[in-house]
């Protein structure tokens, strides 16, 4: 096996797609410098850029073994991708299937990172282009496979994957279910449209409560957003992140994201590579000299992702909204730099209902080997659902 770095190959050579071990460290450092120049090729995402597979690759325990699966032309990379062999699924004590995943590893202690607009990395510029190469990339992982078995391809963008895969799933026998979950934005070209003022683009009501909450924080002196200004301050204000976050969930019950080692150490690491170079912006939003909140997201060609918070809830007695305060105010802020979306991804929460002004998708798609157990099982949920949606409407009448 050879991780060479690509060179210049003609522009018609045959797809070649393999699927290949990375257990030697050599392989993963020519692989750093391939994903680089794919990336640079390609039209994905923050969460499919180095930045953050890299890290991903470099923490997972050894336990945790990914393949990259790749597509090439001659020399030159068209398509890769990272996926994991799962632990396999039980029911009732007793092996029910294997599992796979793209970029995730179906064991919750390290998928506590929740991927989204998650896919292949694959070349804008292929002569065959990005749906092609994504099909015939997807089947020949599928090929690979053995017994029964579920792919798991979590947080892809919009609908899912194009029609172009569906002929390719159909000649594997693998079934498909959708999992679509409603994502939410703010349109920043909208906010520049308004003179900067975000708060003109939402309901009257939220404008008023967001003014007044606004208004209570003044009286405790200035309220201010800062980036942070060096990689330092970065990982300082992520640990004061933590802390407020920390506080707010387990007072309500909750564990909280950075309970988890993995968690933490993750993001530790990505800020510390990364913020320098503009991939990760660290907020903090004050009042005085007190701490109001602080927000991290990640950037990449113009869109914002909103992360995580941090969010001190006691400052004032009433009408405290921190986190629409902060988030109003990031949006003008990322708005003003340039950039066209803030992405709060997908997820139901009122502060994303209340503020968002686009209204997108995520979907968590599984394809399965057709076999009697899984239609079974999909009979079985069918049921559940049938006598939780029954019971209730005897609820609501009895209301």
């Amino acid at each position: 096996m050879s991780l060479r770095s690509p060179s210049a190959s003609a522009a018609s050579s045959s797809l070649q797609l393999s699927l290949v071990a990375l257990d030697d460290p050599a392989d993963r450092v020519a692989l750093a410098t391939r994903w680089r120049a794919l990336e640079a090729r390609a039209e994905g995402s923050f969460f499919t850029r180095w930045a953050w597979i890299g890290t991903w690759l470099a923490l997972l325990p050894d336990a945790v073994r990914p393949r990259l699966l790749q597509a090439r032309r001659g020399e030159c990379d068209v398509g890769l991708a990272l996926v994991v062999d799962g632990p396999g699924r039980q029911r009732f004590g007793l092996p029910f299937c294997r599992t796979a995943w793209l970029h995730a590893t179906g064991r919750p202690e390290f998928d506590i990172l929740t991927i989204e607009h998650n896919d292949f990395l694959i070349a804008a510029d292929d002569t065959e282009g990005a749906d092609a190469v994504r099909a015939a990339m997807l089947a020949h992982w599928a090929g690979r496979l053995r017994g029964v078995t579920e792919i798991v391809l979590p947080g892809l963008a919009g609908p899912g994957w194009p029609a172009g895969c569906e002929a390719r799933l159909a000649s594997r026998r693998l079934e498909r279910e959708d999992w679509v979950r409603r994502s939410y934005a703010v349109d920043l070209k909208a906010v520049r449209a308004a003179g900067g003022d975000f708060l003109k683009l939402i309901s009257a009501n939220s404008r008023s409560q967001i003014r007044r909450s606004m208004k209570e924080y003044g009286q405790l002196g200035a309220l201010t957003l800062m980036p942070a200004a060096s990689t330092a301050q970065a990982l300082d204000w992520l640990e004061r992140l933590a802390v407020l976050h920390q506080a707010h969930w387990t007072g309500r019950g909750q564990p909280g994201a950075f309970a988890n080692d993995f968690f933490f150490r993750f993001h530790r690491t990505l800020v510390e590579h990364h913020h320098d170079s503009g991939a990760v912006q660290m907020l903090r939003v004050a009042v005085g000299e007190h701490d109001l909140g602080f927000l991290y997201s990640f950037i990449h060609r113009g869109r914002v992702y909103f992360y995580q918070s941090g969010l001190e809830y006691g400052l004032i007695e009433k009408h405290a909204r921190p986190g629409l305060v902060a988030h109003v105010l990031a949006a003008q802020h990322n708005a003003a730099l340039g950039h066209e979306v803030y992405d709060f991804m997908a997820g139901e929460s009122r502060y994303k209902t209340t503020l968002a002004t686009l209204d997108e998708q995520m979907t968590w798609t599984t394809l399965r080997t057709s076999a009697l157990r899984f239609e079974l099982e999909a009979a079985l949920r069918r049921r559940r659902q049938r006598r939780a949606g029954a019971v209730e409407s005897q609820e609501a009448l009895a209301d």
